[in-house]
């Protein structure tokens, strides 16, 4: 423990004038004896009088000390020093994907993760710096090497998700080379995971915090049409990111009808694919997910 004014911690040493005081206080009051058997009660009077004998069991002494101990205490303003991220040259790579859409975490994994992002704003310290850099499609510098909290907090207020995949190798380059020449350098990565395995290592220390409380999600990962002997084929699969086996209802339309539904059970972390033949002279094709429950990501349900 540490105090930020230790020197009112001399206060304290008013403990000993308030001893003193109490010490030197005596309340004798003349009394007539008749007997000459009452003077020993008297001499034990006198040795109560004693310096030190007057201190025992004095209630009000020892609320005194109390209070003079606990006013020194807040005066000199104790505190416990904690370990922050935020010191040095901070990088903080901020997960913009469509995945930070998911409202497991209300409202979204993307506002929470500004949350956190706005919380290490507010701990930079005054010979600290950050860059802010959003990992989207394509990642970009928000903010570079800035103490200026302000300028930091627009330009986390400015940002928005992209309804894509993140571009992490890109953002682990643009991330080295802002870090690079500082020797307390540090990249704090705020993402909801996924991120792939062939990432290049970070030139200093990395640390990682998680978003999100749930990876239940089925997803359309791909549609795509090709000619065939019998003619236009439609290709769809449906992914379960969870760990979980799912139900759902696989719907495509074209040219604004339903064409047909089917229900598909999607093992936990496996993919089913699906297959219709198209009529001749097909335009517009969709494809949703319906009855979804527990769905924390509707945004790829389409």
């Amino acid at each position: 423990m540490s105090f930020l004014t230790p020197l009112f911690l001399l206060l304290g040493l008013l403990a000993g004038p308030i001893i003193i005081l109490y010490m030197l206080r005596l309340r004798r009051r003349e009394v007539m004896v008749s007997s000459t058997l009452l003077w020993q009660k008297l001499l034990r009077d006198r040795e109560a009088n004693a310096p030190w004998q007057k201190l025992r069991r004095n209630l009000l002494l020892i609320l005194q000390l109390i209070i003079l101990a606990a006013l020194v205490f807040a005066l000199a303003r104790p505190f416990l020093p904690t370990p922050s991220i935020i010191s040095g040259s901070v990088v903080v790579l901020l997960d913009a994907s469509a995945s930070m859409l998911a409202t497991d975490v209300e409202p979204t994994r993307f506002v929470a993760a500004k949350a956190e992002v706005a919380q290490l704003i507010s701990d930079l310290g005054g010979d600290s710096q950050m860059t802010l850099i959003k990992v989207g499609q394509t990642p970009t510098v928000l903010a570079a090497a800035t103490n200026d909290r302000a300028q930091l907090q627009r330009a986390l207020d400015e940002v928005q998700p992209d309804p894509a995949d993140a571009a992490w190798n890109a953002a682990f380059a643009l991330a080295t080379g802002a870090a690079q020449g500082f020797r307390d350098g540090r990249i704090v990565i705020i993402s909801d995971g996924g991120l792939p395995d062939d990432l290049p290592p970070l030139p200093v220390e990395s640390i990682y915090l998680p978003i999100g409380e749930s990876g239940e999600n089925l997803a359309i990962t791909a549609l795509a049409t090709r000619e065939t002997e019998s003619g236009i084929q439609l290709f769809a699969s449906v992914q379960n990111e969870g760990l979980l086996d799912r139900e759902t209802l696989l719907s495509i339309d074209l040219d604004g009808a339903l064409f047909d539904s089917r229900r598909l059970t999607v093992p936990a972390g496996g993919s089913v694919n699906a297959t219709w033949d198209l009529p001749p002279g097909t335009a517009t094709i969709r494809a949703y997910l319906g009855d979804n429950e527990g769905d924390f990501l509707p945004l790829d349900d389409i």
